[in-house]
């Protein structure tokens, strides 16, 4: 191999490269002449294409950087969005919707059957309901384009940390989205205040958060910012990010019901809030999902396709109802890493009773609102760590029938499992959103008794890499 290194390619070369495929993360790579390892790039690419580069190695892996297509193998950008070529975000750009979806299911298929030991049903992919235009939230940041550059709003550069690209025209979000935001792009370079330099910790502007709720037709705006100002001058700011926004004339129902001004003095480059003023209406915005109604606050994760969603948790119900010799009007269900508690409650229709556990406390906070929103009563929530709180249902004589999990991208994790297994249950439901920590889950199911029934996936996030996956577990009988 060594040898094959030395004399094909060495750190620095400019080469040609056509590109075979794209891996599960949505990075294009192809083969150089007769080199036996992947090559990476560094930009987004489709099948066919050439890419030209420079080729460096790093942590094992062969990429190229400094990377431009100098032939586009007939290929248009399907979303013709320079903006999502320059952000990087959107790994199948160059592919129509129908071949990325065969392409992005095909790549979790491949994996899962590595993984499954036994025959399994693998469901033909659910469809975006909207491929355009689908996102519910968009986060902003302040910074500018290179260095020492005016000031500017938008998303990072691809391959930058600190390099931010204007979005006018993003075609992943809607047409509010997009006055709003070149409304406070604009409003905001007028101010004659600057964004948060993250080395020297000096600066006002940081990020603008633009959630809706598409069924409702509410929108969220959350401007963030330092404390770094005059409080005569944060006044005069509100008064006109105020006045701006509201005098938007929006389309297709869609109203701002809620302004907010976050505080956020953290080093960190996360959305954290310290402190906020309600500078109109109201913080939470209100969702109806599958006849339920559900409050969403600035900061609690949910799903960012929201005509989508009610396919995935469709999903999840057909499911339960195929669980063989079960009366799940009598079970006990536990939702595991619950969020809002959006799962639950949609099952709470069919179960006994619904137990839901999650680690981030106002999203449990949020859950449990909704419940009394919704008047259902066999549905609770508790704050915690999903690995401890089991402990007090424990000790409550609490146990499941049925456990559905929906965990983060990190996945449940072995620790999690071996605790979960011991309630021996027939049937589990598991919502990832990242299919390689659902793989290494599944084995460890799998290796404890547990056979894949059945898998689907779910398109939640077009022209990026992304999938939801649903999966239906049994207990093996012995």
């Amino acid at each position: 191999m060594e040898n094959k290194e030395k004399k094909f390619l060495r750190k620095g070369d400019k080469i040609q490269l056509k590109i075979e495929g794209l891996n599960m993360k949505g990075r294009a790579y192809g083969f150089y002449k007769d080199y036996e390892n992947k090559i990476f790039t560094n930009i987004n690419a489709a099948r066919d294409q050439v890419v030209e580069g420079i080729f460096v190695k790093r942590r094992r892996k062969y990429e190229l950087i400094h990377c431009k297509i100098v032939d586009f193998a007939g290929r248009k950008n399907a979303i013709y969005d320079e903006i999502a070529r320059q952000n990087g975000g959107c790994n199948y750009q160059y592919y129509l919707y129908n071949e990325q979806l065969t392409l992005k299911n095909s790549n979790i298929e491949k994996e899962v059957k590595k993984i499954a030991k036994y025959d399994f049903t693998f469901e033909e992919p659910v469809r975006s309901v909207e491929v355009e235009k689908y996102r519910n939230k968009m986060e902003f940041s302040y910074g500018n384009a290179v260095k020492d550059g005016p000031m500017i709003l938008g998303l990072h550069k691809q391959n930058s940390f600190h390099d931010i690209v204007e979005v006018d025209g993003l075609k992943l979000m809607d047409d509010n989205f997009n006055k709003i935001y070149i409304f406070c792009n604009d409003f905001s370079k007028k101010t004659g205040l600057n964004f948060y330099h993250r080395l020297i910790h000096t600066g006002f502007f940081r990020n603008l958060v633009i959630r809706k709720a598409d069924f409702t037709k509410q929108i969220l705006v959350n401007m963030v910012t330092t404390t770094q100002v005059e409080n005569e001058k944060k006044l005069e700011f509100q008064k006109g990010l105020v006045g701006g926004l509201l005098a938007l004339k929006l389309e297709n129902g869609f109203k701002i019901t809620g302004i907010l001004h976050t505080f956020n003095d953290n080093f960190s480059d996360s959305v954290v809030s310290e402190g906020e003023e309600i500078l109109f209406g109201k913080r939470d915005l209100e969702e109806e999902i599958l006849g339920l109604k559900f409050k969403i606050s600035p900061y609690s994760f949910f799903q960012t396709n929201s005509k989508t969603v009610e396919k995935l948790y469709g999903k999840v119900l057909n499911y339960l109802d195929e669980i063989e010799g079960e009366n799940i009007h009598n079970s006990v269900v536990f939702d595991l890493f619950s969020g809002t508690g959006t799962i639950g409650q949609i099952v709470s229709k069919k179960a006994k009773q619904v137990y839901g556990i999650e680690l981030v406390e106002e999203a449990v906070e949020k859950a449990n609102e909704n419940v009394k929103l919704n008047g259902i009563e066999n549905a609770h929530f508790i704050a915690g760590d999903v690995f401890e709180k089991l402990d007090e249902f424990d000790s409550d004589g609490v146990k499941p029938d049925i456990i559905i999990l929906d965990p983060p991208r990190a996945g449940v994790g072995e620790k999690t499992l071996s605790k979960l297994l011991k309630y021996d249950v027939k049937d589990i439901i598991y919502v990832s959103c990242n299919p390689k920590t659902f793989n290494t889950d599944l084995k460890v199911l799998q290796e404890n008794g547990y056979e894949l029934v059945k898998i689907a996936t779910v398109d939640m996030f077009p022209f990026t890499q992304h999938m939801e996956v649903v999966s239906r577990l049994r207990k093996i009988e012995k």
